[in-house]
């Protein structure tokens, strides 16, 4: 398994399934080792995530000056690469197989989920825990299916660019209200994590929601979801957790790939993927780079 840049800055020259020995064979000098393992990786992501390629040229020349003197070197395994998201594969994975890495935390994500749906892009939750400032709590993705995109949203939305969306306050709440499929992935970062705590974030977070969105609590509904947080589920770093929206408004909730509990209400699902995606979202600028992918699996898929 290689880790791979999913921002390029360019094609790959050398087929990714060429072997390292075979392809560094011919080679002395580290920077020129270093950087066409850098330009096949580069090429692979961009292949694989296509609507990542506007940052090509911002870490191209990251990279560029990073392999510029030796001294740079730190630069290059570390802050130069830290923003980017990496994916690790082996050059013939599945789709289902291919992880990609969020770079702040080290969390992985598969690039599809159950199949059919694909990562549109990733976030922090970040919370104020024992008097600590700034604690990651857990990563997120938000995965949708271009199929179900295509077919609730694909007429309305087709003459717009990717830009034109992802600065589209409509396009968000036509996403967050329509019944496509979509799920969120939390990874947890926080490894003190206890199950209690989430129950209550949830109970104050999507109860502040359903509130905005009527104008009153709705105690009844809200424990209709957090009450599936049962008090023996252990969360240890790296525990998944899934939230997924399918049709008919059913919200199915899974911890490391097994159901816990199902509720079917609309004002739900709104209220959830209104707190990763909506006006005031946990990470602004990772809704930032989930619009961007929403919108690219929808026009991709629409075309």
């Amino acid at each position: 398994m290689v880790a791979l840049p999913l921002y390029p800055a360019s094609p790959p020259a050398v087929p990714p399934s060429a072997s390292s020995s075979r392809i560094f064979s011919g080679f002395h000098h580290w920077k020129t080792a270093l950087g066409i393992s850098l330009a096949m990786g580069a090429g692979v992501g961009l292949r694989i995530v296509p609507h990542l390629s506007k940052h090509r040229s911002t870490w191209a020349a990251a990279l560029l000056e990073a392999l510029s003197s030796p001294k740079n070197l730190s630069c290059l395994l570390g802050t130069a690469i830290s923003p980017l998201a990496c994916l690790s594969l082996s050059a013939e994975a599945p789709p289902a197989q291919r992880l990609v890495m969020e770079p702040k935390t080290g969390m992985s994500f598969p690039l599809v989920l159950d199949e059919k749906e694909k990562l549109a892009g990733m976030g922090l939750r970040k919370k104020t825990l024992l008097g600590l400032k700034n604690v990651t709590v857990y990563a997120f993705g938000i995965y949708a299916d271009e199929g179900s995109l295509r077919e609730k949203l694909g007429s309305k939305y087709i003459r717009y660019s990717t830009t034109q969306l992802q600065q589209s306050k409509e396009f968000y709440q036509d996403i967050i209200t329509s019944d496509s499929n979509l799920t969120v992935r939390l990874v947890i970062v926080y490894g003190r994590l206890k199950i209690g705590s989430v129950r209550s974030a949830f109970e104050e977070s999507i109860g502040s929601r359903i509130k905005k969105f009527t104008g009153t609590k709705d105690d009844r509904l809200l424990q209709s979801f957090t009450s599936i947080f049962k008090d023996d589920i252990m969360l240890p770093r790296g525990t998944t957790l899934d939230i997924a929206r399918h049709p008919g408004h059913i919200l199915q909730t899974k911890i490391d790939g097994k159901e816990i509990g199902c509720v079917q209400s609309p004002l739900l699902c709104r209220a959830v993927f209104d707190l990763y995606i909506g006006e005031e979202p946990f990470d602004k600028k990772g809704r930032e780079e989930i619009g961007l992918g929403l919108a690219s699996l929808l026009l991709d898929s629409s075309s």
